[in-house]
């Protein structure tokens, strides 16, 4: 996120400028209501955007994790709810 400010002086540029900036930060939400802010210099600007294009990554990767996984589990509920049918059937 990128942010200007004004300063509230009336006689500084700010007041009719786009105001003092620019200031990046990285900003994480960590649950609901708690965000944490990372005020980042322009040269720690690259390096913030690959830490950033790895997590996207990461969490890509965990959704297909879980994803299998969710498949996985339907076909095992199936399986036994056919063997649980196949004993009442031979019993029946």
């Amino acid at each position: 996120m990128t942010r200007y400010r004004r300063c509230g002086k009336p006689t500084c540029h700010c007041a009719t400028t786009e105001g003092h900036g620019p200031a990046h930060y990285l900003v994480v939400t960590l649950k609901p209501g708690k965000t944490e802010q990372i005020l980042l210099s322009e040269e720690m600007l690259p390096v913030a955007r690959r830490f950033l294009d790895n997590y996207k990554r990461w969490w890509a990767a965990l959704e297909k994790v879980s994803a299998a996984n969710r498949r996985l589990l339907r076909l095992r509920t199936a399986e036994l709810t056919s063997r649980k049918q196949t004993a009442r059937n031979k019993s029946a």
